[in-house]
């Protein structure tokens, strides 16, 4: 017992663990205040990785005889486990919570406070994380992690230059510190520079260090950036290929697979990049919860005379885009029951007259948890099933959501009278909080389509976009009327009625064109230079919405080209009005 008590898991057998364990367990059960047994079996637990069976044992034994320091020191080590258990399965709150406790004990170890400079981070806490990594490096100037953290918080708070200097500063510490390379890399990326990010990330893939641990998670994460490096140069099926260097590496990868199915998804790849994307749900930054229904998971069987509870997920447009699909799962003869957010219960309900639709709410509402349910499948897997392969989206005649038609028409005359010719709906501005300004196009450099005459131009850009309007009035006149009675973030019945009003948009990649697209409104899109795998990698159409046409910019931030092409189809188009 001694022995297990007082030494490290490194000088300890795996069958020296096995007679601790026995020897624990049989004293536990004839004494269980036994703090000696209680600290062995913990350091047992410690070794097994039952990180939360570990600091309750150890933390008894420190409770019960906090003056032994080995006791605290192995409640640290398995404290720093269930940590970093918490923050590589997504939970930061807990991770952040678990950190605390073990710095109540140690509140100067460096390494600790380096780790808890990440978890701040990563809760968007950069301030606190930045000033936890400064205490960190102040108790251990030598430590790189204290640097590498320092720059993960620099790099949240948008200071870039001081991100890579952070990064540089821990690689003169430790030039084997993989780690680093990954997160230098990823900042080289952010800032435009895909070749240095590629030549970090390729220095991790070469290193030759070991093959077990944070090596071979730095590895991974390595090949998992790589191919987003190359997706940002477009060079999708290189991409594909590192990315699936990175899930053979690490096979419980969720972020890599998830992007493996984008990259498949992006190629047209589609039944195996629905299989990938079913890894969205483990990946920490995902943006939506699973729902916890009692009800089996639909896999693809025989849904006639079933009724199915199909939930939305993601963002509004999602919610639209996917919707293209429930006419094939109603066709199948499913009994739908959808659950969505609120502000589409009305359209879905016009959309789907067979449907029972209901908002999404925190418990389920009565018609979900007493419906005699048969199945449920969240919304972004039915693709899985029923759209396979490229020709399944044939089947979409582009219309398949309908806006109020006594709302559309009273916009629509209001909009004829504001003069003749063809009304176009334009949308210059995303709402992405990571990409939206990349997918921008400001419309000072709209001229060549503004200058056009024999339409009129009505506003669809949602949000404060005042200062926009102000400056395109000044530049191409009053021909741009804004609908102040229109607010798409608040009503979407007034949304989709607009757009139902006009008979062309021009826009670019928001949701505006997936409202557009699913009324079969012709719609003409300036897509940036790395779009979304929804796109596909090259071509003017788009799989989902027959409507769309896009116009795709030819180099990162040149909008010039893609207008100019743009401009003289939306020519076409007024000349055979």
């Amino acid at each position: 017992m001694s022995a297990a008590a007082n030494s490290t898991s490194n000088d300890i057998s795996a069958d020296q663990f096995a007679e601790a364990e026995v020897l624990a367990v049989r004293i536990l059960d004839s004494n269980p205040d036994n703090a000696e047994a209680k600290h062995a079996l913990g350091l047992v637990r410690v070794h097994q990785k039952k990180w939360k069976t570990a600091t309750s044992l150890l933390q008894a034994a420190v409770d019960q005889e906090p003056a032994r320091s080995e006791f605290s020191r192995g409640l640290i080590n398995a404290l720093d486990g269930l940590a970093k258990y918490h923050a590589d399965n997504g939970d930061f709150v807990a991770a952040r919570e678990t950190f605390q406790r073990a710095l109540k004990i140690t509140p100067d170890d460096a390494r600790l406070l380096a780790k808890m400079s990440f978890v701040l981070t990563r809760l968007g806490r950069s301030s606190e994380a930045l000033a936890a990594a400064d205490r960190a490096s102040s108790l251990n100037p030598d430590l790189a992690e204290a640097d590498d953290a320092r720059g993960l918080a620099f790099a949240a708070l948008e200071r870039g230059e001081m991100a890579l200097e952070s990064y540089h500063a821990a690689l003169q510490k430790n030039p084997d510190y993989m780690a680093t390379y990954v997160n230098l890399g990823n900042s080289l990326m952010h800032m435009g520079d895909f070749a240095g990010a590629m030549d970090c990330y390729e220095h991790v893939i070469r290193h030759e260090g070991g093959e077990i641990g944070e090596d071979v998670r730095s590895r991974a994460h390595a090949y998992n950036n790589l191919g987003l490096a190359l997706a940002g140069k477009l060079q999708y099926a290189e991409a594909e290929a590192v990315l699936r260097q990175a899930v053979a590496i690490d096979t419980d990868f969720a972020e890599a697979h998830f992007n493996l199915a984008r990259m498949l998804l992006m190629q047209g790849k589609y039944e195996e990049g629905w299989r990938e994307n079913e890894w969205r749900w483990m990946c920490p930054d995902f943006p939506s919860t699973r729902r916890k229904f009692r009800y089996p998971v639909w896999q693809g069987e025989d849904v006639s005379n079933q009724k199915i509870l199909v939930w939305s997920e993601q963002g509004i447009g999602d919610e639209i885009m996917f919707a293209g699909v429930l006419p094939d799962l109603i066709a199948a003869g499913a009994d739908v029951v959808l659950e969505c957010g609120e502000r589409l219960v009305p359209i879905f309900r016009r959309s789907f007259p067979g449907a029972v639709v209901v908002a999404r709410a925190n418990p389920p509402g009565p018609q979900i948890r007493g419906g005699e349910i048969d199945l449920q499948i969240p919304m972004g897997s039915l693709p899985a099933y029923l759209r396979k392969f490229k020709d399944d989206f044939k089947r979409l005649d582009g219309a398949y959501l309908r806006a109020d038609p006594e709302r559309r028409n009273e916009l629509r005359e209001a909009y004829e009278a504001l003069g003749p010719g063809l009304i176009v709906g334009i949308c210059w501005r995303s709402g992405n909080p990571t990409a939206g300004a990349g997918r921008s196009a400001p419309l000072p450099l709209w001229k060549g389509i503004l200058d056009q005459t024999g339409c009129t131009f009505v506003s669809l850009q949602y949000g404060d976009v005042d200062g926009d309007i102000a400056e395109a009035r000044e530049i191409f006149g009053t021909r741009f009327f804004v609908d102040k009675e229109v607010d798409p973030l608040i009503n979407a019945e007034d949304w989709f009625a607009q757009v139902a009003a006009v008979d062309m948009v021009i826009s670019v990649d928001n949701s505006t064109i997936q409202v557009s697209g699913s009324l079969g409104i012709p719609t003409l899109t300036l897509l940036s230079h790395a779009p979304e795998w929804r796109f596909g990698m090259a071509g003017e159409t788009h799989d989902w919405h027959p409507t769309v046409r896009v116009f795709r910019q030819s180099k990162p931030g040149e909008w010039a080209p893609a207008i100019e092409r743009l401009a003289k189809t939306f020519r076409v188009c007024l000349d055979g009005a």
